[in-house]
């Protein structure tokens, strides 16, 4: 790998900045589409061209993202990559089970069941994975309480 200017690394590094900074913008609004979606599938009014409208929006989003990414993935330092995964792979796996759970409803309802039952079970089935996820965060954030341990000063009666 060739040396690289002072210049080159500023420049660098303001491009790494400007698309950290829409990447975040664009997390931003995939959130809310998954949210609008799951929010979308508890209306009992809602309609199938309303859903498919949602995953499209979703999917060029999520497409959006990856090329974000991986524009980042090229400038960003070896030792930030794997922290840098880890959220990827974390928003690639919420639009991917998004996508999933409302397709599977659109099919429900497409089939002509009972409009309630698919509801109801969707809503069942997002409460679950909400609840999840609400469960795994939790445990990352379980504190511990503080031991005190007496010292020893050398007495073995103590």
């Amino acid at each position: 790998m060739a040396l690289q200017s002072p210049s080159q690394i500023d420049s660098d590094e303001l491009t790494l900045n400007k698309l950290k900074r829409k990447r975040g913008c664009l997390r931003g609004t995939v959130t809310k589409q998954i949210t609008k979606i799951e929010s979308d599938i508890l209306k009992p009014d809602i309609t199938v061209e309303d859903l498919e409208e949602s995953i499209q929006l979703l999917t060029e989003r999520g497409e959006e993202l990856k090329l974000i990414d991986s524009q980042i993935e090229i400038l960003i330092q070896v030792y930030e990559i794997e922290v840098d995964f880890e959220r990827i792979e974390e928003y690639k796996e919420k639009i991917t089970r998004t996508r999933f759970k409302t397709q599977k409803f659109i099919q429900k309802i497409s089939k002509g069941s009972n409009a309630n039952n698919s509801w109801q079970d969707s809503n069942i089935s997002l409460n679950s994975s909400s609840q999840n996820e609400t469960q795994t965060n939790e445990k990352e954030r379980i504190k511990l309480p503080i031991l005190t341990i007496p010292k020893f000063y050398g007495e073995i009666s103590e």
